[in-house]
């Protein structure tokens, strides 16, 4: 399966599995961008899952993902999640992996992970324990995607305010995942079992997605090459974006499917962490491709 896997890394330099996104998640365009910027040439990027495509399915990528038994119902799951469409009528069980906390269940025996649970009523005096220890919590919707139903708790009184649904949330205790002023975190997609590619996103919103897209390299620590790095805007429709929408791209989608903002500028990280994130991301693609779904557990929607 072709996975986008979302990486965050502590201040103690400690790399945790954040979430993972099936169908055709950002990845490829966005590594290719940033690596046309930092050597001047196509990555091959595309190239290379064309051919694990080919090797496998004696299809292209286009034909095997458009065949997938479950790709409608994801197609719609997707514009559900983003509060513009209906819900799937009998949604196949290959969606639970959409669930953060399904994923949390099926991943966390093997992989890194934020201690996670369900956010029910019995919950709440463990985020005032939290709370009270200075240790902020946050909420994110089960099925949620772009940062859409990320709540940041850092008191007693954001958490009245705040509304939580019971069971719709999963919590955690908030891992600042940062450098400098920006929040951090990395996407690395992987197809079959095989990583393809890496980069990270930097913003100075709550949430990282859709920020400044950075070529990663391996090096000492975790830094920028330049604190004052130049940006440049590109405007073109993503790769994925046919594919998955079949052509028919939402027109509330236009800054995510045509906008990327690019750093003139690498991220440094440790060697180790790039290859944990390599290993972890084909590995979890490789569970993935040969998931039973009829065996994941249930998900409250699903």
């Amino acid at each position: 399966m072709y996975i986008g896997a979302d990486f965050l890394i502590d201040k103690d330099l400690r790399l945790y599995l954040s979430e993972v996104n099936t169908g055709i998640p950002a990845g490829a365009q966005e590594y290719d961008f940033v690596y046309r910027t930092k050597f001047g040439k196509p990555s091959g990027v595309f190239q290379r899952i064309e051919s694990l495509a080919q090797k496998y399915f004696k299809k292209t990528f286009c034909e095997y993902m458009q065949d997938l038994p479950f790709m409608d119902d994801l197609r719609a799951l997707k514009i559900w999640m983003d509060g513009k469409g209906p819900f799937p009528e009998k949604p196949d069980k290959a969606l639970r992996l959409e669930d953060k906390w399904v994923q949390y269940v099926i991943l966390s025996k093997s992989f890194p992970m934020i201690q996670t649970e369900i956010f029910l009523p019995d919950k709440e005096k463990k985020v005032i324990k939290l709370l009270s220890r200075g240790i902020p919590v946050v909420f994110k919707k089960r099925f949620g995607r772009g940062g859409k139903g990320f709540v940041l708790i850092k008191d007693l009184e954001e958490l009245r305010r705040a509304n939580l649904t019971e069971n719709e949330f999963i919590m955690q205790p908030y891992l600042e995942s940062s450098i400098g002023s920006y929040k951090l975190s990395i996407r690395a997609a992987s197809f079959m079992g095989h990583f393809i590619c890496m980069f990270a996103s930097l913003s100075q919103k709550l949430t990282s997605n859709h920020g400044i897209r950075f070529f990663i390299s391996p090096g000492d620590g975790l830094k920028l090459t330049k604190k004052d790095f130049k940006i440049k805007k590109i405007v073109k429709k993503s790769w994925e974006a046919d594919i998955f929408y079949k052509g028919d791209i939402p027109d509330y989608l236009y800054h995510d499917v045509y906008e990327e903002t690019i750093a003139e500028a690498e991220l440094i990280i440790p060697e180790r962490l790039c290859q944990d994130i390599r290993k972890i991301s084909a590995s979890v693609s490789g569970l993935y491709r040969d998931m039973d779904f009829d065996s994941l557990p249930e998900s409250y929607l699903i």
